[in-house]
């Protein structure tokens, strides 16, 4: 008896895992100047990025993050119900930009304000974001791969000021770690990945 229960449960864990890992999907909203370089890295993650031409840069122009949520995505059936403010929203897309103007200036290199020559221009929508939900304070939540941890996916990218050229872009979805017992509020995995994303701009521009 306690065998068969034991194997139910495992079946039930491995397709709530096979189910969170198909879910977690890139989508293009049509945000960035250009896709047609992008390279798959995972099932997560999309990107291109031009080392060379990147370095030429020390001065950047961070534009407010923008919400370009796709159709389907978590943020609009949120909305929908009720559960996704406009301040929240807006909370999460200060809280974004400010992370952004850290990573460039904890590089070494220096916010502009204005196009010029020599400066780049990062921009950079939100286009999904997950809220959290009690069943990412379980332990069994690190075994069924995903479910209730929230997250969020964004595109970005680097463009020349003046000419707009790209030099980098990125198309990615992530979710929050997978932490038993963690005091997590609504959107706090959301902020977790926001806060991954800008460490890892940080270390491509300290590059």
């Amino acid at each position: 008896m306690n065998r068969t229960r034991i194997l139910m449960i495992a079946v039930v864990c491995v397709i709530a895992f096979q189910f969170g890992c198909e879910s977690q999907q890139v989508h293009k909203t049509g945000f960035l100047t250009d896709y047609s370089r992008l390279r798959k890295e995972s099932n997560t993650t999309l990107r291109n990025i031009n080392k060379q031409a990147l370095a030429k840069y020390s001065n950047f122009i961070v534009d407010p993050v923008k919400v370009h949520f796709h159709s389907g995505s978590k943020a609009v059936e949120h909305r929908t119900e009720g559960k996704l403010t406009q301040r929240q929203v807006t909370d999460l897309t200060n809280y974004f930009h400010t992370k952004l103007i850290e990573a460039v200036q904890n590089s070494g290199k220096s916010i502009a304000h204005r196009p010029a020559a020599g400066v780049a221009r990062l921009r950079v929508a939100l286009t999904d974001i997950d809220k959290s939900s009690a069943i990412s304070l379980m332990p069994a939540a690190k075994v069924i791969g995903g479910t209730g941890i929230g997250g969020a996916s964004m595109e970005a990218e680097i463009v020349d000021s003046m000419t707009g050229e790209q030099m980098a872009a990125v198309v990615e979805s992530q979710k929050g770690t997978r932490i038993p017992f963690a005091n997590l509020g609504d959107w706090d995995a959301a902020k977790e990945v926001i806060d991954g994303w800008a460490k890892r701009l940080q270390s491509r521009l300290e590059e």
